[in-house]
């Protein structure tokens, strides 16, 4: 297959250089991880300037995210971003001042067939369980630990008090425990650095009905019911917000961002740190997220359109 790159045919010049196509443009909805957020899952100062500068051109911002709310809200807010959601990839959706727009759940039977089915690998593997009522983890301790120092929360400067707090705000259980606790259970997440017991664990996976199964990172599963997808979370939000498809630019990173890419919408944008199947969903490709590749494509966007807004501002 042959590679693409920014300067080549799907550049960011398609976009600067379509201005029929960028001028219709009223909505900029991203993914977070990998994509509007740096790899310390921050948001950095040119993507939040460009957020800002979309703003005064008139122009929509949302977020389609694996995230739940809280954890999204928390980076968003961070950076003085209020915006509409689409978490938990299409599980729930949220206006601007953060009400709840639906949701779709997986019910107490699914959760407890999705369950059954990774208990083979329940020693080794790590499974969150996003509810109405916080997290719930199922996992050896040492596992889960080691996962989330490595991978959630790596920063070294923490005391262990504060460490400490971290971890408490998930809550142990065993499959059994958890399912006779009745929560309302947005999303299953599979977790591990073993990428290739992920791999495995896809099929057992895929033969069970009316679920959706996708991955922002090559270490997990994101385990949704069948109809809370990003394309299906989008198009709903859009329609709630008076907005077109062919109105929408989105940009994203990962495998569970190819539904929201393979919309028709007006420009659909993969990070330059994207898989390369992901790129050829895409019309354009831009900078990675440590290069502020979000904020690249927005000024484009905004150069088509002739906005007289200066980045950093």
């Amino acid at each position: 297959m042959r590679k693409l790159n920014r300067t080549g045919e799907k550049g960011l010049k398609l976009i600067r250089d379509d201005r029929d196509r960028s001028q219709k443009i009223r909505m900029v909805v991203s993914d977070m991880d990998g994509s509007f957020l740096d790899g310390h899952g921050r948001v950095s100062p040119a993507n939040a300037g460009a957020v800002r500068a979309l703003g005064q051109a008139g122009i929509q911002f949302a977020v389609c995210t694996g995230r739940n709310q809280e954890a999204a809200r928390k980076a968003l807010c961070e950076a003085g971003i209020t915006c509409g959601m689409v978490a938990m990839n299409g599980a729930a959706i949220y206006r601007g001042d953060g009400t709840l727009l639906r949701e779709q759940v997986l019910s107490g039977d699914k959760a407890g067939e999705i369950l059954k089915a990774l208990k083979p690998w329940k020693d080794s593997l790590i499974i969150q369980l996003v509810t109405g009522d916080g997290s719930f983890i199922i996992a050896r301790e040492q596992i889960f630990r080691s996962f989330f120092m490595t991978r959630i929360f790596p920063k070294a400067d923490r005391s262990q008090e504060e460490e400490e707090a971290l971890f408490r705000a998930y809550k142990r259980v065993t499959a059994e425990e958890f399912l006779k606790l009745r929560q309302v259970c947005y999303k299953i997440e599979t977790l591990s650095e073993d990428t290739g017991l992920i791999r495995e664990i896809r099929k057992p996976l895929e033969s069970i009905e009316d679920i959706s199964v996708a991955a922002s990172f090559p270490t997990n599963w994101e385990i949704t019911q069948a109809k809370a997808t990003k394309d299906q979370g989008l198009k709903e939000y859009a329609d709630s917000a008076g907005c077109a498809l062919e109105e929408i630019m989105a940009v994203g990173d990962g495998d569970n961002d190819r539904a929201m890419l393979s919309l028709p919408l007006g420009w659909t944008v993969a990070m330059g740190n994207s898989g390369e199947d992901i790129k050829d969903v895409a019309k354009v490709i831009t900078g990675t997220n440590q290069e502020d590749g979000f904020a690249q494509a927005v000024w484009a966007l905004l150069e088509a359109r002739d906005e007289k807004i200066k980045p950093g501002r």
